[in-house]
């Protein structure tokens, strides 16, 4: 039986990657966008010339009512949801002390608040199966999983991208608590990128200008993170792990 990964943020940058990645490992998508609605249907297009089953689903993750009903409008022959991929984030340029409340609605509602919720939804879809059934073929190899991206800054304490990193922490918390209590029907994991792309707006000089810095003298590929996701999709003995994929930028 064909499996599904539901991606948020899948429309764009390393979101687009990550299902890319899962449609090559054989899974139908759903992909989730907001704002990306051109770049959502030229993937779309590109996902029908390869044959690949998958469907659009649109929905704002800074308003709480939209992400309560998100899995309620995921067309029925994509359902359940196999795997769960929060990918989608904001990173507010100005995230400053005093650019708090400015930023902790929507950060803290994208970024933590509706993964979380999306997390919920997750494992409600499974609440009828019996986690203590000796015969039960996800005793031994759990294929129901959710991948969180987290940010390797976390590890890091900075004067700035103050909102952000705390999103993201909360995010990095709820993975493993959730790890826990989703067992062992569910795995919850996590990716933390480095430097893989330079923010939206910015050049690919924003970059170069990491290297120096970055223990492995580079920064990193999309590559670098789909084969994170390979691993993990792949590894059944491992949740609640959080993979840096950072070139040990924030050892």
């Amino acid at each position: 039986m064909t499996k599904t990964a539901l991606i948020t943020g899948g429309a764009i940058r390393i979101g687009q990657a990550l299902a890319a990645t899962c449609a090559s490992l054989g899974y139908r998508l759903v992909i989730h966008y907001n704002a990306s609605e051109p770049s959502a249907q030229a993937f779309s297009e590109s996902l029908k010339k390869q044959q690949i089953d998958h469907c659009l689903l649109r929905c704002d993750l800074s308003r709480p009512s939209e992400v309560t009903q998100l899995f309620d409008r995921i067309p029925d022959p994509f359902k359940p949801i196999d795997l769960l991929i929060n990918s989608a984030a904001i990173f507010p340029e100005q995230d400053s002390l005093a650019d708090f409340n400015n930023n902790w609605s929507s950060v803290m509602g994208i970024n933590s608040y509706a993964p979380i919720e999306l997390m919920r939804q997750f494992s409600e879809q499974f609440d009828g199966s019996d986690k203590n059934s000796e015969t039960s073929t996800e005793k031994h190899h759990v294929d129901k999983q959710i991948i969180n991206i987290i940010d390797a800054r976390v590890r890091h304490n900075q004067q700035d991208r103050l909102v952000y990193r705390w999103s993201k922490t909360l995010l990095q918390q709820a993975t493993k608590d959730l790890a826990l209590s989703l067992a062992p029907n569910i795995r919850v994991n996590g990716i933390a990128p480095g430097a893989i792309l330079p923010p939206p707006g910015k050049s690919d000089d924003h970059l170069k200008r990491l290297e120096s810095r970055i223990p492995l003298q580079s920064t990193g590929e999309l590559l670098h993170i789909t084969r994170a996701l390979t691993y993990l999709i792949e590894q059944p003995f491992v949740t609640g792990e959080i993979l840096s994929v950072d070139g040990g930028e924030f050892l």
